[in-house]
C-alpha cells in the first residue's frame, strides 16, 4: 500500500527531525510530511525527500493533518503519528496487512512504554469521559471503539468518506474520527504488533486542562442526545472540577495547579458556547494563547525546554 506518513509538529524540532530520518529509510513509507504548526522554517538537517510545510497559521491537530493530506497525490493510506512514537518495519507491515482488508478503515498498533503496556481505552462512559486502562494484549487483531491519534493508520478511502474534523483543534479528534468511521461501516482495529511510546514530551498545563474539558462537551453535543449533554456538563461542573480543586487544596499544590483548574473551568464554559462547523475552528485558536504566553501550539518560535517536544504528543 502506498503510505504517506504525517507528523503535525509544534515545539523543539530535534525529535521531529529524528523521526523523519527513521521514517525516510523505511521501505513501506513513500512520503514523509511535516506540518510545522509553530511556523518553524525547514531545518537544514532535514532530508531533501521530506515535505516540510509551514502553514499560514497554527492549524491544530486535525487541521494540520487535513492540510498535509492535500499536499500529495492521494495514497492508499496515511500514517499519522506523534514524534514520541517509535515503530519497527515489522509493525508497519502488520498494521498495513490489517488495513488492506476491505472493511477496515483505521488500525493502531499496541503501544508500550517504560512502564509496560501503554494505557488503552475501552470506550466512553455515560458522561463522555474516556476511561484509560491497561489493555490486556492478545495475539490477534481486535475490534476497538477507537485508537489513539498518537499513532494511527488511516485508509485514504475511509478518510475521504469521513475526514478528520478540524473544530476540536486539539484532543478528541481521534475519538470523533473513529466513531464516525465505525458508524459509516468501517472497522477500527488494534494490532498485537507493538510500537514504543517514549512519552518524553510535556504539554503546557493550560492546554492539557482547557481542551479536554471543552472538547468533551463539544463531542457530547455532536454525538449525544440532549440528556447526555446535560449529564456530561453537570458531571464536569459539579463533580470533576470541584474534586480536582479539593485535591489541590488537600495536597497543597502549587499555584500553577490552581491556574490549571482555571483553564479547565474556561474550557467547560466554552464547551457550552458557540461551536464551529466540523470543517472550521474558532477564529482565535489557540484559545489558550489568551491566558498564557506559552500556550501549546502558539504560532511563534518555541523556547526549548529539556524533555519537551511536540504539543501533539499528548495522547
Amino acid at each position: 500500500m502506498r503510505t504517506s506518513a504525517v507528523i503535525v509538529h509544534w515545539g523543539p524540532v530535534a525529535p521531529t527531525v529524528d523521526l523523519t530520518r527513521r521514517l525516510s529509510v523505511l521501505p513501506q513509507i513513500n512520503d514523509v510530511i511535516v506540518v510545522a504548526n509553530d511556523l518553524r522554517e525547514r531545518p537544514d538537517d532535514v532530508d531533501d525527500t521530506v515535505i516540510w510545510i509551514v502553514p499560514s497559521r497554527n492549524l491544530g491537530f486535525g487541521g494540520g493533518f487535513r492540510h498535509a493530506c492535500g499536499t500529495v497525490s492521494v495514497p492508499d493510506c496515511y500514517l499519522l503519528l506523534n514524534n514520541d512514537v517509535r515503530l519497527e518495519s515489522a509493525t508497519i507491515d502488520a498494521c498495513l496487512d490489517l488495513l488492506a482488508r476491505p472493511d477496515v478503515g483505521i488500525v493502531g498498533p499496541t503501544l508500550v512504554n517504560a512502564g509496560g503496556l501503554y494505557p488503552g481505552v475501552t470506550g466512553l462512559t455515560s458522561v463522555f469521559a474516556v476511561p484509560r486502562r491497561r489493555r490486556t494484549p492478545t495475539d490477534h487483531a481486535d475490534d476497538v471503539p477507537w485508537v489513539t491519534g498518537a499513532i494511527m493508520f488511516i485508509k485514504a478511502e475511509c478518510h475521504q468518506q469521513v475526514p478528520m474534523h478540524i473544530r476540536y483543534f486539539l484532543y478528541y479528534e481521534d475519538l470523533d474520527l473513529c466513531l464516525r468511521a465505525r458508524r459509516a461501516g468501517w472497522r477500527v482495529l488494534i494490532s498485537p504488533a507493538q510500537a514504543w511510546h517514549t512519552g518524553g514530551g510535556s504539554v503546557p498545563s493550560d492546554v492539557s486542562a482547557y481542551y479536554p474539558a471543552r472538547n468533551r462537551l463539544w463531542f457530547a453535543r455532536t454525538h449525544g442526545r440532549p440528556r447526555q449533554v446535560a449529564l456530561a456538563a453537570a458531571w464536569l461542573f459539579l463533580a470533576e472540577l470541584p474534586r480536582s480543586a479539593l485535591s489541590r487544596l488537600v495536597h497543597r499544590r502549587e499555584a500553577r495547579s490552581i491556574a490549571q483548574l482555571r483553564h479547565a473551568l474556561r474550557g467547560a464554559v466554552d464547551g457550552l458556547g458557540p461551536m464551529p462547523d466540523a470543517d472550521s475552528m474558532l477564529a482565535d485558536e489557540p484559545r489558550t494563547a489568551r491566558w498564557a504566553s506559552t500556550a501549546g501550539g502558539v504560532a511563534r518560535p518555541p523556547r526549548p525546554r529539556a524533555g519537551q517536544h511536540s504539543v501533539v504528543s499528548r495522547r
